[in-house]
């Protein structure tokens, strides 16, 4: 992947990480180690204090923080995962100054005013029962939680019953425990000068101190196996594959090109089965979900109610074949393509790129560019390998019918 020198350096303790991106725009992730692995007994704390991120700070409200973001013009929003919450903005080169400073606002001053967490409480609660209501996302919770011990166990934005026992002072300390510079990358990649980026991150970014960052609980993964999920309402059948995989880059990139070989594109092993040769389903997906620690791929499918142990019997055969068969030398090679091409899209974009630096320098994971060279250099041997090593480790099986 093309692109310029990465730049690293620190302002007390905070890990930045900067590089050039020709253009008028500029593109910042702030991302700290604060995902909902660290919720200890609340879980959905951390996407609750997502959320009470854009409800205002000691000097802003949360009508003049939203303001002052769409005067800037870019694109403002936040994200929670199980490591971590990543706070993003991308504006013009010269709004750099502005931008850094209401993200340092956000990231020391949030203020939790009762009357507001209240409401966004409702909100969270509402966004909670929206996705009970959705038969796919329960047969992937139901997965999760067979496959998951320990701090993954429970979904990111909680469950009803947890976000309701959730208060004020617990956002407010989770904030204070999370949010130091420690824990923390923060992300510039744009059409600005590293000296213009080190002199205004110096400036806005000056509270914090040196220190270690804090250390995710454990994750413990459970046997497996198969799980059936009742429900009467539904006239579809949903399928959900969690298969854990070894976390070390090179082995984790190993098995994402098998899951692309596998997975969701039309010229794909399980597409071709399930959608064209037997005709049980109209969405088929792949994908892979990573951190420092644990990885897991996630195959999914669904089909008509009536049709469910022939979606498990058809999803189970592919898995077999090819790890009995391996991957054909045109099929490899079409599948390296086509990673290629989105190791560029990633090259081209500023926001996703600069979230993938984040991410990279806090979880110690290859850049983008030293991942594709990796994927470049992986042998047909080794991705068969590690694909039949990851499918004869523990998986977890939901089936929703």
């Amino acid at each position: 992947m093309s692109g310029s020198r990465i730049e690293r350096f620190r302002c007390r303790g905070l890990r930045v990480v900067y590089q050039s991106h020709p253009g008028r725009l500029t593109a910042i992730a702030l991302t700290v180690r604060a995902g909902a692995r660290f919720d200890r007994q609340h879980p959905g704390l951390a996407h609750m204090a997502e959320h009470m991120l854009f409800q205002g700070t000691a000097r802003l409200d949360q009508i003049a923080l939203n303001r002052r973001a769409a005067e800037l013009g870019g694109e403002h929003n936040a994200d929670t995962g199980y490591e971590d919450i990543a706070l993003t903005i991308e504006v013009f080169n010269e709004d750099l100054d502005a931008a850094l400073a209401l993200l340092a606002e956000q990231y020391y001053h949030t203020r939790i005013d009762p009357k507001r967490f209240r409401k966004e409480r409702r909100v969270v609660m509402e966004e909670i029962r929206g996705r009970r209501d959705d038969p796919a996302d329960r047969v992937y919770r139901q997965a999760w939680a067979g496959l998951f011990g320990g701090s993954l166990a429970h979904p990111v934005s909680g469950s009803l019953a947890s976000v309701r026992e959730i208060e004020p002072q617990d956002v407010a300390r989770f904030l204070r425990r999370q949010f130091d510079h420690p824990n923390t990358v923060l992300a510039v990649v744009g059409g600005i000068s590293l000296e213009r980026a080190r002199a205004l991150v110096r400036r806005h970014f000056r509270h914090g101190a040196s220190g270690m960052p804090a250390q995710p609980p454990s994750v413990r993964i459970r046997p497996g196996g198969l799980l059936r999920v009742r429900d009467r309402n539904s006239n579809q059948a949903y399928l959900t594959k969690l298969i854990a995989v070894d976390p070390h880059p090179r082995r984790l990139l190993a098995v994402g090109v098998a899951l692309d070989l596998v997975g969701a594109d039309p010229d794909s092993h399980l597409f071709q089965e399930l959608r064209e040769r037997l005709g049980l389903s109209y969405e088929v997906s792949a994908t892979l979900e990573w951190g420092p620690d644990w990885a897991v791929a996630v195959l999914s499918a669904s089909a008509a109610r009536s049709q469910a142990e022939r979606l498990l019997r058809a999803l189970e055969e592919i898995c077999r074949q090819t790890t009995e068969t391996g991957f054909a030398a045109d099929d490899l090679e079409r599948t390296r393509r086509k990673i290629r091409y989105r190791y560029a899209l990633l090259a081209d974009n500023r926001l996703d790129k600069a979230l993938a630096l984040a991410e990279g320098v806090l979880w110690n994971f290859p850049t983008p560019a030293a991942a594709e060279r990796i994927v470049d250099r992986l042998s047909a041997r080794e991705i068969e390998a590690e694909w039949r090593c990851a499918l004869a480790g523990r998986t977890v099986t939901a089936l929703l019918s």
